[in-house]
């Protein structure tokens, strides 16, 4: 995955979200508040197409049944902690992740001890613990291999923080393995009956539907490969 572009930028800027965005911030309401749910829903949207479905920590897709628990906003610098509460809306904090490495993280601290909180964020003068997507080609610093089975690629210069990365989130755990390969293989056979429905219906509309069910269908294969 190449580095990723800030694209939430272009929701955060709009006008009709700067009220509620304000709101979170001074801690007038809650992250779960239902009028964060319009800006929450364009980031996501924006996010989708820019991480291409895929989850920047793991490269797996995003398997997308009941998007709302499995595509989960997460940020990279916890806003649950009170110095990173600023950047639960700097476009450079936020990616989707999959529910099991969004899981595996939690509230993890991932600047390192006694580094003073950052004014903005950015790679040069801050130590993060892992690579960060929108700083780091995750790809050039985690190599992926069939099973699938992770490690640090030599040379990047982000060995030490890829190698707590695959660590933090049991990347190689065989337990998390079998469970994502199980969730895969289900949502190949849902994909597939969809297909086959559609397929009988075969009118222009059904055709239209085909079209990104095939694609993510193509997706689920490789991931299981």
């Amino acid at each position: 995955m190449a580095i990723l572009k800030p694209v939430a930028r272009a929701a955060l800027k709009r006008k009709e979200y700067k009220d509620v965005i304000s709101e979170y911030l001074s801690g007038e309401i809650e992250w779960s508040n239902k009028s964060l749910k319009p800006v929450k829903d364009s980031i996501r949207a924006l996010l989708r197409v820019e991480q291409d479905d895929i989850c920047p920590y793991c490269q797996r897709i995003i398997i997308p049944e009941r998007r709302n628990v499995n595509e989960h906003i997460e940020h990279f610098l916890d806003k649950s902690k009170a110095k990173y509460k600023k950047f639960a809306f700097t476009a450079s904090n936020l990616i989707l992740a999959c529910q099991g490495c969004n899981v595996e993280k939690g509230t993890r601290d991932l600047i390192g001890n006694g580094v003073p909180t950052p004014t903005y964020l950015s790679r040069i003068g801050t130590s993060f613990l892992w690579p960060h997507p929108y700083f780091d080609d995750m790809t050039a610093c985690i190599q992926k291999a069939r099973g699938p089975v992770y490690s640090p690629i030599p040379g990047s210069g982000r060995e030490t923080q890829a190698t707590k990365l695959i660590t933090d989130l049991k990347l190689n755990d065989i337990q998390s393995i079998e469970t994502r390969h199980g969730r895969l293989t289900e949502r190949k056979n849902k994909l597939l009956k969809i297909l086959m429905k559609l397929a009988r219906i075969n009118d222009e509309r059904s055709r239209a539907r085909m079209a990104p069910l095939i694609i993510e269908l193509g997706k689920v294969d490789n991931d299981l490969s």
